[in-house]
Order: C-alpha cells, then sequence, then structure tokens
C-alpha cells in the first residue's frame, strides 16, 4: 500500500507544482487577506475562537470569523507557526487539500476496489475539472479543503455499520465537525448524499435499526462540537446582512449549468458566474469521468458483478441533475438551498461519487490498459492546474497600497452589521470623532465592550455606519474590547464539554 500513495503523491504534483515559487496567484476569492485577518484578530483580541475581522468593511471591520468557516485559517496559522509568509500559508493549505483529499479517496476506494483501483480513483479525484476550478480559478480554499472530509465521512458511515466499533464513529464526529467548520455549504451540500449512503448500506447489511440512532447521534454530536460556530450562526445570522447573498447575482436561478457546459464544453477561463450558457469559467463535470461512468454501467450490466458501482454513478448522476435547471422545482422547494448560491457547486458531489466508481474499471479492464488511462487522464486534465496571472510578491507588498484597499473592500456587504443603515462608501478614518461622544470608526455588532478604569461603560451606535459610540468621561480613558455575547459563550461551553466527554468516551472504550 505504501507504494501506491507515494505514486498517489507524485502523480499528483502538476495539480499544484506551479504553486512552488514566491508570490501568488490571482483569484476569485480573498483568503489570503482573510487568513491575514485571522492572525490580527487572535493577536488583537486574544480571543479563541475569533470572531472579528478588523480591517474588513472597508477598515470599519465586520464579525467575519463568527458566521464563516474557520478551521482553514487554523491550519493556515500551524503553517505561519512553522514561519511561512502568509501568502505561502494559503498555497500550502490548497497543496495540503490536493493531497489530504486525494489519500482520503484512496482509502475509501481502497474498501471496494484493489490498491490500482483506489489509486485510480484517487487520482480522478485530484484531476477532475471542478477541482481545478475551486483551487486555481476561485481559490475557493474552504471548498477546497472540504474535498478532504467527502471520502472520510462516507469511509467512516461505512466502517461503522459494518463493524459497529466505537472508534469508527468517534472519527466519523471529528470528521462531520471538521466539514461544518470548514465550509458549512458543502456540508448542506452534502447532508442528503451522506443520508442516501448510510441508509443504502444499512439496508443491505444485517444490523439493526440502532446503528441508524447511533449515525443520527453522532450527527448530533458533531454539531455539539461544532456549538462555537453554529451558535452565532443560527442566533446572530439575522444581525447581519447575510440574507443579501441569496439575492440578486447570487440568485441560484440565473446560475444553472447547461448540458453542452457539463458535458461537452472544453473550454476554460477565469471569469466568472453570469446569467445564461456565457460564463467565462468552466462547469464541466469532466469527459474522462463521465464517458467512463457510462461505459462502466454497461459493463456492470453485461458482467453482472461490481453493483455498488451503479449506485456510486447514480449518486454522481444525481448530482449531475441538480446542477441543471431541469432540477428548478427542487430547488424552489428546499428553501435552504438559496444559500448555495451556485447550483455547479453540486460538481463536488459528481466529482466525489464518479471518481469513486471509476476504480472499478480496474475490475474490467486488462491490467496492462491501467496506466494508459491515467496517462490520459493527466494528459487532458493537467493544463487546467495553472493560475491565470501570477503575481511574484511578498506579504508586504500583498498587504499595502492598491492591492490592499481592494482586499479590504472585498464581500462588503456579506457580513455587514444591521445596526448601520448604509454600506460606507469610503475607507474609514485612522482616529476617533470627538463630539459630546466619542464614535469610533469601527461598527457596532453585540460583543464590543468599553471600559474605564476597568469597569463597563455603555456603548452603542450612531450615525448611518453605526459606529461604535461611548459617553467618555472627562480625562479618563477608554479600552476597547471584542467579547463574547451569550450566546458565543454558551456554544464555546458547549463545544468544550462535547470535546472533553469525547475524549473520555473514547478512552473508556478503547
Amino acid at each position: 500500500m505504501k507504494k501506491f500513495i507515494l505514486v498517489l503523491a507524485l502523480l499528483s504534483i502538476p495539480t499544484f507544482g506551479l504553486m512552488l515559487r514566491s508570490g501568488i496567484y490571482t483569484m476569485h476569492d480573498f483568503h489570503v487577506f482573510r487568513q491575514q485577518q485571522f492572525e490580527k484578530c487572535l493577536i488583537q483580541t486574544k480571543n479563541f475562537p475569533c470572531r472579528w475581522s478588523p480591517d474588513a468593511g472597508l477598515g470599519y471591520g465586520e464579525p467575519v470569523f463568527n458566521f464563516y468557516g474557520q478551521f482553514p485559517y487554523w491550519i493556515g496559522e500551524i503553517f505561519r507557526i512553522m514561519k511561512l509568509s502568509v501568502l505561502d500559508s494559503v498555497k500550502a493549505n490548497f497543496i495540503l487539500s490536493i493531497l489530504a483529499s486525494s489519500m482520503a479517496m484512496y482509502f475509501l476506494a481502497r474498501k471496494f476496489w484493489s490498491n490500482t483501483g483506489a489509486l485510480v480513483s484517487a487520482l480522478f479525484y485530484a484531476y477532475a475539472p471542478y477541482r481545478a476550478v475551486d483551487i486555481w480559478v476561485r481559490g475557493a480554499l474552504p471548498e477546497s479543503l472540504a474535498f478532504v472530509f467527502f471520502p472520510l465521512i462516507l469511509l467512516f458511515i461505512k466502517e461503522f455499520i459494518e463493524t459497529n466499533k466505537n472508534k469508527y464513529l468517534f472519527w466519523l464526529i471529528l470528521s462531520l465537525s471538521g466539514l461544518t467548520l470548514t465550509h458549512n455549504l458543502s456540508l448542506l451540500i452534502f447532508i442528503p448524499f451522506g443520508l442516501i449512503w448510510g441508509v443504502y448500506w444499512w439496508l443491505r447489511s444485517t444490523k439493526s435499526i440502532h446503528i441508524i440512532y447511533d449515525l443520527i447521534s453522532a450527527g448530533l454530536v458533531g454539531a455539539l462540537l461544532s456549538a462555537f460556530y453554529l451558535l452565532p450562526v443560527l442566533f446572530e445570522s439575522s444581525l447581519v446582512t447575510l440574507n443579501q447573498t441569496t439575492i440578486g447575482y447570487y440568485d441560484f436561478h440565473i446560475h444553472y449549468a447547461t448540458l453542452k457546459q457539463l458535458f461537452l464544453s472544453t473550454f476554460w477561463g477565469f471569469g466568472g458566474s453570469t446569467w445564461g450558457p456565457n460564463d467565462t469559467m468552466s462547469f464541466a463535470v469532466g469527459q474522462m469521468h463521465w464517458i467512463l461512468a457510462v461505459l462502466l454501467v454497461v459493463f456492470v450490466f453485461i458482467k453482472k458483478r461490481n453493483i455498488e458501482t451503479l449506485f456510486f454513478v447514480s449518486l454522481g448522476f444525481l448530482a449531475i441533475f441538480l446542477t441543471h435547471g431541469k432540477s428548478d422545482l427542487i430547488w424552489n422547494i428546499v428553501k435552504p438551498m438559496a444559500y448555495i448560491q451556485f447550483p455547479w457547486r453540486f460538481l463536488t458531489m459528481s466529482t466525489l461519487f464518479l471518481s469513486l466508481a471509476i476504480g472499478s474499471m480496474t475490475k474490467f479492464l486488462p491490467r496492462i490498459l491501467t496506466p494508459l488511462l491515467l496517462c490520459l487522464l493527466l494528459l487532458l486534465n493537467t493544463n487546467m492546474f495553472r493560475p491565470d496571472i501570477w503575481r511574484n510578491i511578498t506579504d508586504t507588498e500583498q498587504f499595502s497600497g492598491r492591492l490592499w484597499d481592494e482586499q479590504r473592500s472585498s464581500a462588503l456587504s456579506d457580513f455587514w452589521p444591521k445596526s448601520a443603515s448604509s454600506l460606507p462608501n469610503a475607507f474609514a478614518p485612522f482616529v476617533p470623532e470627538v463630539m459630546l461622544n466619542t464614535r469610533y470608526p469601527i461598527v457596532y455588532f453585540p460583543g464590543w465592550v468599553a471600559r474605564v478604569d476597568g469597569k463597563k461603560i455603555n456603548v452603542f451606535p450612531s450615525g448611518d455606519l453605526g459606529l461604535v459610540t461611548v459617553q467618555v468621561p472627562q480625562g479618563k480613558s477608554v479600552t476597547l474590547s471584542f467579547e463574547d455575547t451569550p450566546v458565543r459563550r454558551i456554544g464555546n461551553i458547549a463545544s468544550l464539554i462535547t470535546l472533553l466527554c469525547l475524549i473520555i468516551w473514547i478512552w473508556k472504550k478503547s
């Protein structure tokens, strides 16, 4: 098995090899900025978990990390401790997402196919067009890291159903929590497929209904472990403009993929998703992925074996269906799906299940054809894993001048507090405004606390931008800090207690 893992790692290098140089490439998302802000939040507020992005919102700050998954930035901080620059830490995170997800798929596929079949599945998982879109076009770091957890969750569900061993339930809980804290939209996309997966393998087993109860309990415990994040999302989202992320450009109705884009188009671009079929980025399933999946269905019916392949292919094509306008009725009925924004995000699931299925090709094809199959995959898809524009810059250049202003302006309306009646149209000043009261260039959000001589004084929003305002006693200095609200404290405590209970439980059961 070790040699297969080594081969997998070596053959994965073309997916990230161009990152192994100084600088950073252009991308849609601003995770370089968020990594820098996460670290700045930890240093300035000394709070963990971090919840405030001090320079977002044109410098007025926003509670970004109160609502956005933090796990990718925790990993980034590990790289920072290892003395990597912020730019290199983000690139290292992307590289980790490729290697770790490939390994995760390898171990899942090995449950069904040989080591060779598992290698095939893992490489198809790494070289899927949508993986290149996530990493090299969108720069969607959380979604890219979510690919690590998808195969792990499926693996631990199946292992627990087969063995009823608590260790698999423990790892399932950690994986579910990891996915939650990495990218909640990926969790929302994955849940129905995970449920179908669990029910399918339970029906094929001889285990009692109690296995299902245990799996449901694992999901609930995973939610409790993530409570420090989930509770603010559930109870404080109404305090920010998060609902703006489902309207206008983010209305899912205008982002369905066409059949040509999904199955036939070889277009590759670094633009975005737009109204109609003239998008300037790829929504390809991967021609090798879907063609081989169709061939597998034919082989299974002819050979009358490897029936589970049909299950995997069916899930893959169900995911493809959800990217297309014909699934509009489902999107309209299931209201939470609106937060997914882009139906083509279900390419995550088609990539997962079609890649898993393709490993079974080694059961039908002569052994000599497997290397040719992999060579063809690399030949056709490697060119997708490249940057649009490479900027040979340092952290200092990234976080100064025009680039700095561009990052501080990003995603302004996603997490803007409703204490403000309008969005800012200029960058925040550097000093407070002193009138009858002192108004700080910080947008108000519950959690801001002011102290004079160690005692709390009243903090309230004022003006169109809802800025943090305090009445300062004459001759006194004020200390501002961003602290947890009762909801956040309850979430923190619930997560900590759940973690301790999990450790005790697995220690006693081992």
